[in-house]
Parts: structure tokens; sequence; C-alpha cells
């Protein structure tokens, strides 16, 4: 078969379909849409043939022509031919495309209404089923407390059948025997009131026992640490009230399916009231392809935008609808709003691309709520100081050096202080999490983010991802008082590395000194850790060495006199002595101590201490005194001596050395 005999065939076969397609009753729509669009296809692929053909047939030149003039005429007749009837194949698709469109919708909803219908019917028979347990389950209590009734009402009327018996036996016995009875009762009674005396005896000293061992209980009772997932998710709800949040999308929306769904995802966007943003654009197109990225990233990072993709060669109807949209350069960039054109953009143009994205979105994700006062946090005063110790090991442990530190603690403390001195003002209850300050000085490091939620902030997402304190939970109790315990513990600035002469020796650790009780030899680190590893996960431990020491007041000074090293650490410093007795006799405070990050990383110190230099050791500041000090005041001064001593480690062999700086 030659090349024009195959067109020829085609072309009529395309224009057979087309005059059936054209007859209204002919098929659905959809059916007759499909026809259309197969019909154009095989035109579209022999159309580079018949342009071929069409060129050879007009060729003048002699030497060049390949068809006689018979067969030009027939070659030049076949191309016009060809041309009317894709043409009448367009106008009839596009004729046929609205019927199509609306077609598609009516399917859908009808699927749609026979899945409804469905789900209504299997709503219905659960509901049946549910209450037919019910009335069942309702049946067999009744049947069984009937049951139940019946045999209580039989056991009672044995029982006293079986009295009236025993009760007619004894009386006779009774009659029979009256004179032995009264001796026998006589002595039982007897014998009954003594064995009740030794019993009441008993049952006192029990009693008071007990009472002994409650007591104890409750001095040495170790409250249970907050649960760190409990308080995340109580913290979780610490936020200004917040309206309904925008549909978002977050990634490019490529379309394959031509106009219906471009159409589809348009009603998407209005049905949300967003911006849709339409990229027409071709894989052989190298502008397209290098903006192609930064497209993707738009969409990620403004979800509440609509971003569509339209690949022209993805499929022929992409490619007849930017024919239908005009688009004749690419990329181009059409922004819609309520399925309206607002503004095109031609070129790879990415600062223009951001602006007019951000000049046309109706939707500002980044908006906060000004109304209301908001959720109030919901933690209590000590579980928002657990959290925030917590936040702070971890923050300690992730920061390169001391400065880093104090500067990441003193960059929280500034956004507590605003929240405190402006409770009111939005500006002041919210931090975006991409500023650059608040990254490089706060929010990088492991621990930041989870500060600033201890003290009551909550991530917002959105396109600028936020924490955001609400109004109510800025007034929270907790607030100032833990700012002034943190601006106690954190110096002004990072201190410097001291000289030698001016260096006050590291606080001795008085429980690592409990290593030379009862002649045993002084403790190593290790030793001293194993120490703190057991006490922190036995609290009967800690309550008996509390018990022991309260029972015999000269216990720690016993230790020191088989303990050279530690009598020798007592001369130097006398208060340490007392403030040894007082924490070893209180098991609630030294437990919190040795499950707390900071007051634990001061622990080890005394151990390597003692080793050497003892005799350096001066008496600790009078501001760290024990007597007279609140709690909240000895938790500052431990927290500042961790973060001044970077772990609590002692000075050098010698004991003259200054401690390493961090």
């Amino acid at each position: 078969m030659t090349l024009f005999s195959k067109i020829t065939g085609e072309v009529d076969k395309a224009d057979a379909a087309f005059d059936a397609l054209a007859v209204p009753g002919s098929a659905s729509a959809l059916e007759r849409q499909s026809a259309i669009n197969a019909s154009l296809d095989l035109l579209v692929s022999s159309q580079a043939q018949m342009n071929k053909m069409q060129r050879n047939a007009q060729e003048t030149d002699p030497d060049k022509q390949t068809y006689g003039p018979a067969m030009r005429e027939k070659v030049l007749a076949l191309a016009a031919r060809f041309d009317a009837v894709r043409g009448k194949g367009e106008e009839l698709k596009a004729a046929i495309e609205p019927l199509a469109v609306e077609e598609a919708r009516a399917k859908d909803a009808e699927e749609r209404a026979a899945r409804e219908a469905e789900e209504a019917a299997q709503l219905r028979q659960q509901e049946e089923a549910r209450k037919a347990e019910e009335a069942r389950a309702a049946a067999e209590a009744a049947a069984a407390a009937a049951e139940a009734e019946a045999h209580r009402t039989k056991k009672e009327e044995e029982q006293r059948r079986i009295a009236e018996i025993q009760a007619a036996k004894a009386k006779a016995e009774q009659e029979t025997a009256i004179a032995a009875a009264v001796k026998i009762a006589q002595e039982e009674a007897a014998a009954a009131e003594a064995r009740a005396a030794a019993e009441a005896e008993k049952e006192k000293k029990r009693e008071e026992s007990r009472a002994k061992k409650e007591a104890l209980r409750e001095r040495t009772a170790v409250k249970p640490q907050p649960n760190p997932a409990q308080l995340a998710s109580m913290l979780s709800g610490v936020t200004a009230a917040a309206p309904a949040a925008p549909k978002t999308w977050g990634s490019v929306r490529h379309v394959v399916g031509g106009a219906v769904e471009l159409r589809s995802l348009l009603e998407e966007a209005k049905a949300a009231g967003a911006l849709t943003v339409v990229d027409w654009s071709m894989t052989t197109c190298g502008p397209c392809q290098r903006i192609k990225p930064i497209y993707e990233q738009m969409a990620r990072t403004r979800p509440t935008a609509l971003f569509v993709g339209v690949d022209t060669h993805a499929s022929p109807l992409n490619a007849a609808l930017a024919r239908e949209a005009a688009v004749s350069a690419f990329p181009t960039f059409h922004f819609y709003v309520d399925m309206q054109r607002k503004a095109d953009l031609v070129g790879a143009d990415t600062a223009r691309l951001a602006m007019m994205v951000q000049q046309h979105d109706p939707i500002d994700a980044t908006k906060l709520p000004s109304e209301g006062e908001g959720e109030p946090n919901p933690a209590t005063k000590a579980e928002m100081q657990a959290a925030i110790l917590k936040a702070l090991g971890e923050l300690k442990e992730s920061t390169a050096s001391m400065d880093d530190f104090v500067t990441s603690v003193q960059t929280l403390l500034t956004f507590v202080g605003n929240v405190l001195a402006h409770p009111g003002e939005d500006k002041y209850r919210s931090v975006k999490m991409n500023n650059n300050t608040f990254n490089q000085r706060l929010g990088r490091h492991n621990g930041g983010v989870a500060a600033m939620e201890a003290f009551g902030f909550k991530r917002v997402a959105g396109a600028e991802p936020m924490l955001v304190i609400s109004k109510a939970a800025a007034k929270h109790d907790g607030l100032p008082a833990m700012k002034v315990l943190l601006e106690r513990a954190v110096p002004a600035r990072p201190a410097a590395v001291p000289s030698a002469s001016s260096v006050a020796p590291p606080l001795v650790n008085p429980f690592a000194a409990l290593g030379g009780m009862g002649g045993m030899p002084p403790m190593n680190p290790q030793m001293m850790q194993q120490m703190m590893d057991t006490f922190a996960s036995n609290p009967q431990a800690l309550s008996q060495m509390a018990e022991m020491v309260r029972n015999n007041p000269g216990l720690i000074q016993q230790a020191a006199a088989s303990n050279p090293q530690m009598a020798q650490m007592f001369q130097a410093n006398p208060h340490m002595q007392q403030m040894m007795e007082q924490m070893a006799s209180n098991p609630a405070a030294l437990s919190a101590a040795l499950n707390n990050p900071f007051a634990r990383s001061m622990m080890g110190a005394g151990v390597e201490g003692m080793g050497a230099g003892t005799a350096a050791a001066a008496p600790p500041p009078p501001e760290f005194a024990p007597q007279g000090m609140s709690e909240d005041e000895m938790l500052a001064e431990a927290i500042r001596r961790s973060m001044s001593e970077d772990g609590g480690g002692g000075g050098g062999s010698d004991g003259n050395q200054p401690p390493s700086q961090p």
C-alpha cells in the first residue's frame, strides 16, 4: 500500500467517523469525545507525512519534482481534504467538550450519591445491629438478675430454717445441762478476756509501728519526676485561640488531563478561597527546568496556595489546553483567584514570580489571632520548672561552649521578658522560627525550642513556622518566678578565665565523702557514679541512709574519723559538714538532686577533689550558705554552679590550678 493510499484511507475513515459522531444520539458525550480524540490523534500522527507530500507536490523545480502532473493534483487535493477533515474534527470536539464535561460531572455526582447511599445503608445496619445487641444484653442482664434474686431468696429461707433447728436444739441442750454450761461459760469468759487484752496490746503496738512507718514515709517520700511526654502534651495546648486552619496543599499538582483536570483544581482552590498559580512548561525548555525546583520550593513553603504544573509534552490534552490558553512562550505563569485569571508572567524570573505570588495570595498564613485570651497554660509551677530544667540540660549538652550556652539562655530570657512586659501585644508573643537571630542564638540548639515550649510557647505551622504564647498563658504566675530563677543562675556575661591566685576551689560534694564510712577506702569517680545511680533508682536505700543519719547524729563525724581525707576537708571547710548533714538527712531534696542533670553534674566534683588539693579548700561563698535559703534559691545556685563549672569538674592535680574553661 502506498503512502498516498494509506493517508487517503485514514482521511476517509476520520471523515466518516466525524459524520457519525456529529449525530447527538449516536453515543454518550464522553464516548463521542473519546472517539473524536482517537480520530484526531490518527490524523496528527500522519500530519508530518502529509506535509512532506504536499511540499513535494508544490515543488516548481523540474529537477526536484517527484510527482507527475496528475499525481501532484491528487496530492494537493488530498492535502486540502486532510486539512478540512481535521478542521471538522476540531470543531466537533469543541462542540462536544462542554457536553462531555457536564456528563462527567453528572456521572461523578451519580457515583457519589451511590456511595453515600451505600454508606448510609451500612450505618443503618450497624445501628440496628447495635440496638439488637443492646436488647440482647439487657435481656440477659434481666434474666441474670432474676436468677440471682431467686437464688438469694432460696438461700435466706434455707438459712432461716437451719437457724430455727439449731435454736431448738440449743434450747433443749441448755435445759438438760445448765449447770455444766454455766461453769464452762465462766471459764471461757475469763480466758477470752485474757486473750482480748493480749490481742489489744499487740494491736496497739502494731498501730504505733504503722504510724511511725507512715510518718517516715511521708518525710522521705520522693516526688515523682514529671512525665516529659505528658508535660509536652499539656504544653501543646498553650497558644492563643486560632481560627480553623485554611486548606493546604504543600506540593505542586501536575496536570495530565488537560482542561477538565485544570478546571477541577481551580474549583478546588476557589472553594478554599486560595490563590492558584499555573506553570506552563515543556520538558525540552531549559529555563523551565531551571526554575522548576524553585517553583516546587514555593509550593512547600506556601501550602495555603495551590501550585499547578502543566507540561505540554505530558499529554495531547495538555498540548491542546496550552493552545486554547494562547500560551506561546515557556515558562509562562498564570495567577487565578476565584477561577479568574488575575495576572500573567512570562519567563523564568524568580524574584518577580515570588513577588506576584505574595501580591495575589488572598490568604496570609502567618497572621496571628488577636481576639480573645486563648487557652491558659495547664502546667503547674512545679511542672513548668521541671520542664525548663530538662530543656536547659539538653541545651547545655548541645552548645559548643559556655559562652554559647549563656548567650542561648539570655536570648530565652529576652523573649520571656518581652512577654511579661507586653503580655497583650501580639508582636511580643510570637517568634518566627526561621528568624536568623533566633536560630543562631537559641533555635538551632537541641533543647532551645523545648525551653521556649516549657515557658508556654507553642509551635504554629504555616508558611513561616512560629512559636506563639497565648495571652492567657502569658499570665501564668510561673513565668516571672522561672525568669527570676534563671536570672539568678545565669551570669550577666560569660565569666573570664580566673588567674591561679584568685581561683576558689570547687564546691566539694558532701556525698562523695561517704565512701570512707566504716573504714572503707575513699570513693573514686566510678564508685561515686555507681552510688548516685543506686540512690536515684532505689528510694528505699535513700530513705534508709536518711534514717541512719537522723538516728545517729554523729554518723558524719564517725565517717570523718575513719577517713583522714574527709577529716582534712572538714577542717579546711567547717561549713561543709553542716551542709552534708542537712542534705543527707533530707532524702526528698537529695532525690531531686540525683534526678536533676544540673545538680547531679556537681556531685562528682568532690571525689577527685578529695584525692588532691583538699588542704587548699575554702569555705563556700556566703550566698550559698544553706541556712535561710529557699528551695528556689538553692536550686538557682545549683544551676549557676553547674553552668560556671561546666559539670562540676575539680581543679588540677595540685589543687592550685584554675579549672578548665568550656
